[in-house]
């Protein structure tokens, strides 16, 4: 056939070349004294065009009979035989549609003429030929649609035929002129979904216009020149969704996949110290380990070291599969560390499993990307992403998106827990906490949404309410007459980044409310103090001009030293909970009574908080201890229950 296509083009240039030829003699006709030889060419011009297009006719005649289209493959009436004879055979089990919509194509025509669409066709019609098997039949359905009738499919099969095609158009595009797009849909009649051949296409043509929707939604404002660029070895997002669409679309409910996500730990390291060119090398053989991972489906380079990949565990335990994994990881990295000038090499992988059609490709990227991160800190480097997961990330996404409207409502309640005089056995003071009220009266504690809101920085917010709300709770029990005691005051972190804004605000609250500076102290975490040591002091130095007194909490949390011990500007160290524990050592007393001896001899006051039981209370009170927090004496508690405790 393609022959005859060949002798057609040749035919339809030679009649061009005898039009050319005719004219020319026309146009020369009065230099022409002999009207016989003249005459006699002009015939035989008009004889060789006639034959021309007459051999031409019949060569697309032939063709058209043949039963294949322009564009090389079978053309809608051989499809149609090819379906009745399926439809009349005994039975359709195995055979598999393929519906394929290439997408642009007026686009094409309308821009650069149907000459540029032809070979827009033809070009996509040739990757389609080089997917097919020994069992396929290939055929244009309509302008821009193809059909593939798979005889003695699986599942399996189609997907390799479907990522085998992208794959190659990835590679296409990057050079192409006019890259090409396409919209996918097939499915298989088999025992659990047994389909006759219309009602297969039918299946396949909903699946393909399902996934052409949702590629033109995301292509939308995509142009040319975004396609033409040289970037890549790495997918974008958008194509990654497109991937993840088209096959859990298609999947319909038979197979199981894993969407895995996978880094390598510290790999700017890598960069830095061997360079670069090493750096490409690895990131290079380990997306060829990818590859080669079992009933891997799909595979590319994120971005950075980041890669992607799908994988079929239909029939697999979900333990099974992240045992795989893991082994997979290890085996990588030995060879990694055995083939390149590097001393340590880890992967983590985060894995998300494809139970859901339903679930949003954005999400599942997300989500992914949430367990990759903590799967740095698993033991394993291997990270599922899990109910508990997805409820601990609901809860942050909700922390996040309603703190601003629940400050504004007042839903954050200021709670109090009483510190005890150690040689009065009375309450001295008393550390102001917070609790999140949600208005569905579900009461939050601090560790469910403080590191969120610290990671945020919205912390900062929350620190000036509680500020705001302990000076109002003092001023109103001074204007009444009524006792007021010591308040301490937790500083976050963040506020260190900016501490003279934090300084004019904290006074400028105290001067609102006329708080009297021997009811505060302000508590700020030794690990903060290690981290900010030059912006703590500025900020101690500042309010003891003020005659307000900060606090060392958390003393001995694991960055204690005899070196800090000696230049803190503390007036008070408030000792770890973690130092007192129910069966606490002889060591462990030893050691509790050396440090209160150096704290006592640099003049601290000395605070102990955790305190539950009355061995501890006899001990702390005997060395010393200037103050005691804990549940031995009381929980934290609301306003109204503290007034009355200390009425």
């Amino acid at each position: 056939m393609e022959r005859n296509k060949t002798i057609m083009k040749l035919c339809y240039l030679q009649t061009a070349l005898y039009i050319v030829f005719l004219i020319s003699l026309v146009a020369h006709h009065k230099y022409n004294r002999n009207g016989k030889i003249f005459a006699l060419l002009v015939i035989l011009s008009l004889v060789g065009c006639a034959v021309s297009l007459t051999l031409a006719d019949y060569l697309r005649t032939m063709i058209q009979n043949s039963g294949f289209d322009v564009a090389g493959v079978h053309d809608k009436k051989s499809l149609e035989k090819k379906l009745l004879q399926l439809q009349n055979a005994d039975d359709t089990l195995d055979v598999g549609i393929m519906m394929f919509d290439l997408n642009n194509l007026k686009k094409i025509n309308d821009t650069y003429g149907h000459e540029q669409g032809d070979v827009f066709i033809q070009t996509f019609a040739s990757y389609l030929t080089r997917i097919l098997t020994e069992d396929s039949f290939l055929a244009r359905f309509g302008g821009d649609e193809f059909v593939i009738v798979q005889n003695h499919a699986t599942w399996s099969q189609l997907e390799q035929m479907n990522i085998q095609l992208q794959t190659m158009l990835d590679a296409y595009n990057q050079t192409a002129d006019h890259p090409i797009s396409y919209a996918v849909g097939y499915d298989i009649s088999c025992k659990n979904h047994y389909y006759l051949i219309m009602d297969l296409l039918q299946i396949a043509d909903q699946k393909m216009y399902q996934d052409k929707r949702y590629k033109k939604e995301i292509l939308a404002g995509k142009t040319q020149a975004h396609f033409r660029s040289r970037l890549v070895e790495s997918i974008s997002t958008e194509s990654l969704k497109e991937k993840l669409f088209t096959i859990l679309t298609n999947s319909n409910g038979e197979k199981k996949y894993a969407f895995l996500m996978t880094d390598v730990n510290n790999f700017h390291l890598i960069n830095d110290y061997w360079g670069y060119e090493t750096g490409t090398d690895i990131l290079n053989f380990i997306l060829k380990k990818l590859e080669l991972f079992p009933k891997t489906l799909f595979v590319n380079r994120y971005h950075s070291d980041i890669f992607v990949s799908i994988i079929d565990i239909t029939g697999q335990e979900y333990a099974d599969v992240k045992k795989e994994i893991t082994a997979y990881n290890k085996q990588t990295a030995q060879e990694v560390l055995g083939s390149y000038p590097v001393n340590y090499f880890s992967l983590n992988t985060g894995i998300y499993y494809l139970e859901n059609g339903q679930i949003p490709c954005d999400e599942i990227i997300s989500h992914t990307n949430i367990v990759r991160r903590k799967a740095k800190s698993s033991l394993l480097g291997v990270c599922e992403y899990t109910e508990e997961i997805a409820l601990e990330e609901q809860k942050r996404a909700d922390t996040i998106h309603s703190f601003q409207e629940a400050l504004s409502d007042k839903e954050f309640q200021i709670y109090f827990q009483p510190k005890i005089n150690g040689k009065e056995q009375k309450i001295a003071s008393a550390e102001v906490l917070v609790r999140w009220k949600r208005s569905n009266g579900e009461l939050w504690f601090p560790d469910s949404f403080l590191p969120i809101l610290e990671e945020t920085g919205e912390i900062e917010a929350l620190d000036y309410y509680v500020y705001e709300e302990a000076f109002r709770w003092l001023a109103a029990r001074k204007e009444s007459g009524l006792k007021l005691i010591p308040l301490s005051l937790n500083v976050s972190p963040v506020h260190f980044r900016k501490i003279q804004t934090f300084t004019r605000k904290v006074m400028e609250l105290i001067q609102k409310y006329q708080i009297s500076s021997q009811y505060l102290i302000f508590e700020i975490t030794e690990t903060t103090y290690i981290h900010n040591i030059e912006s703590v002091n500025q900020m101690i130095r500042f309010f003891h001009d003020q005659n307000i007194r900060i606090s060392m909490d958390d003393f001995g949390s694991g960055y204690s030293s005899l070196n800090t011990l000696k230049d803190i500007l503390f007036d008070e160290v408030k000792i770890d909970k973690r130092f007192l524990s129910d069966d606490l050592t002889e060591k462990g007393k030893i050691v509790l009574q050396e440090i209160f001896h150096l704290l006592k001899r640099t003049h601290k006051f000395i605070v102990c908080e955790g305190v539950e039981t009355k061995d501890m209370v006899d001990f702390l009170v005997e060395e010393g201890c200037d103050e005691l927090q804990g549940y031995y004496y009381y929980k934290p508690m609301e306003m109204k229950k503290f007034e009355k405790l200390i009425a």
